[in-house]
């Protein structure tokens, strides 16, 4: 089948931080599927609009980082990846917010976890795969938070 390119480009994608442990279990019987299903994980994202057209997403996400981490990894990671839209190719204004909003920020996350199986895959307890993340709930709770501060102002 012959693919039709997208109007929005990756140019680039960086790790601006990364701080990654590894924390010994206690005891032998430890269920790593298991103990990798209980890891609080908190994510972030943004995005940045630049004067020469690129499209910057930043997302950030804490694994396991908490005083009382489980065994395993703790890990924080920041990441940017770095868009253009092309164009030579005409799209409506929610054609673009579509591609910057839900295929970006899905290919900044993306990015984010092959960085986070590669980190990982060398290690003790073997490769951890960042879970699929729900964009729609991400949103809403991005949405809440903003208003939230909004309100305060």
């Amino acid at each position: 089948m012959k693919i039709t390119k997208s109007p929005l480009i990756q140019t680039d994608f960086f790790v601006l931080n990364c701080n990654y442990n590894f924390i010994e279990p206690n005891e032998d019987s430890t269920n790593i599927t298991e103990t990798f299903g209980n890891y609080k994980i908190d994510f972030d994202f943004a995005h940045k609009f630049q004067e020469n057209n690129q499209i910057y997403i930043f997302v950030k996400v804490e694994i396991n980082n908490i005083k009382n981490a489980l065994p395993g990894y703790k890990m924080f990671i920041e990441g940017v990846s770095i868009f253009e839209l092309d164009v030579t190719k005409k799209i409506n204004q929610k054609q673009k917010d579509n591609l910057i909003h839900i295929s970006g920020v899905s290919i900044a996350i993306n990015n984010l976890r092959s960085y986070i199986d590669n980190l990982t895959m060398y290690n003790p307890f073997g490769k951890y795969t960042l879970p699929v993340i729900d964009l729609g709930a991400l949103y809403n709770e991005k949405n809440k938070k903003a208003k939230k501060k909004e309100v305060k102002k």
